[in-house]
């Protein structure tokens, strides 16, 4: 087996979709002697800013000199991304032996009419790796949801992390940012504390301190106040908390609130202010509001909700006018994410990236006339972004609606913007 086959047999759980329940994660990682019971584990939910907290424990902890693992989903260059040691993706090899390993357990639980879905083998696989690797920690990123995501067969995380909390996935999660808000809180645990994200919906409040009641687990919530002096200029964002001085590679006053919010999981679990400061302010991920050139100023970014959006839109209030590219999942809130997207563009060039969920280019460059007039579409997406580059005549071009889209041209934007140059 080949790396292009593993990730074939990988993909070809593909099939059965996503189903919530964890019956058939703990199935697999039974046959594998539940490596999951054997990890000091961060557990990070939320809806938006998951990967960016979680990048930043798992650096300050690497920085700490600790072992540490980290899970993380969906992957933009390489699909190795989603498991990494020390911020070193899983080896090829690695993920070929395990594929190995796994096939005929599933194919053993497959005879029992017990079908696992691509996450939850992937799931288990990460908890197999992360265990022969003796990893200190591992700061595990959650897919969906919470209560009833794959990753939640973890019964005792050190800390229990819960970012931003809005409406997605609605058809899943609940209607209501009550019922949404109870899913996440499926990873507060006995016995366990939880740090929660400082802003929220009123009602997010009150849902996770009764569930922290009934685990009898301590909620701590950075104060939304103690961050000062804080600056964001040319993407790149600084504050004081707590005393200390953090620059962040990430922009964003959200991002800030994804920091304090790290910051206190880090000292919950003994990490010393040195290493804290290190990591979240090293710490960064692809397709996160990503500066691919600034000479002429490309933005990459993955964002797929209005909250998402929304951030996107506000890093973008100090440049001006630019060209937009734009892909979006038709299943998503497409005029919610819009509004926030396209709010200051001269030009949209609209795509469609390869998911069979992405919504036809000339179907979404009617719904982008609403907030622009000069709509053009173009279905192959490098073409779409050499295309923005050709009108853009010098003013920033911003690829943005989906994780898909980012993954798809990032390498062909970073090429091309050397071009440019």
């Amino acid at each position: 087996m080949n790396y292009s086959q593993a990730l074939e047999y990988i993909h070809s759980f593909m099939k059965f979709g996503s189903k919530p329940g964890l019956e058939r994660v703990s199935a697999l990682l039974e046959e594998n002697g539940c490596p999951h019971k054997k990890l000091n584990v961060i557990h990070v939910a939320g809806t938006n800013g998951k990967g960016s907290i979680s990048t930043m424990i798992s650096k300050s902890l690497t920085f700490s000199g600790k072992k540490t693992g980290l899970f993380t989903s969906p992957y933009v260059s390489d699909f190795c991304e989603r498991m990494q040691i020390n911020g070193e993706m899983i080896p090829r090899e690695e993920l070929i032996r395990l594929v190995k390993k796994y096939s005929p357990q599933v194919e053993k639980l497959n005879s029992r009419g017990i079908f696992p879905t691509e996450f939850e083998l992937i799931t288990a696989m990460a908890f197999d790796w992360f265990q022969s690797e003796n990893c200190d920690f591992v700061v595990l990123e959650v897919g969906l949801g919470g209560l009833y995501d794959s990753t939640n067969v973890v019964n005792k995380p050190a800390v229990s992390v819960i970012a931003h909390i809005d409406f997605d996935h609605e058809e899943v999660l609940g209607r209501t940012i009550e019922e949404i808000t109870l899913q996440k809180c499926g990873v507060i645990k006995d016995d366990c504390p939880c740090v929660l994200y400082p802003e929220q919906y009123g009602e997010v409040f009150g849902v996770v301190e009764n569930e922290c009641k009934k685990h009898n687990s301590r909620l701590v919530i950075p104060d939304i106040n103690e961050p000062r002096d804080i600056s964001i200029e040319n993407f790149c964002t600084s504050f004081i908390y707590m005393k200390s001085e953090y620059n962040l590679r990430m922009t964003g006053r959200h991002q800030v609130l994804n920091a304090i919010t790290a910051i206190e999981a880090l000292k919950l679990v003994g990490c010393d202010e040195g290493s804290i400061i290190q990591g979240v302010s090293q710490a960064a991920l692809p397709a996160r509001i990503e500066v691919i050139s600034r000479d002429p100023l490309i933005i990459l970014d993955g964002a797929h909700n209005p909250d998402g959006a929304k951030a996107l839109a506000q890093s973008l209030e100090g440049v001006g006018k630019y060209v937009a590219v734009v892909s979006v999942m038709r299943d998503k809130d497409v005029e919610g994410c819009l509004k926030h997207l396209l709010w200051n563009a001269k030009t949209v060039v609209a795509t469609k990236c390869e998911n069979p969920r992405a919504m036809d280019a000339h179907e979404l460059a009617e719904l982008c006339k609403n907030h622009c007039g000069n709509v053009l579409p173009i279905e192959n997406p490098e073409k779409a972004v050499e295309t923005a580059l050709e009108l853009s005549g010098g003013i920033p071009v911003v690829i943005c609606g989906s994780l898909y889209l980012a993954a798809q041209v990032r390498d062909f934007v970073r090429k091309k913007s050397r071009e440019y140059k």
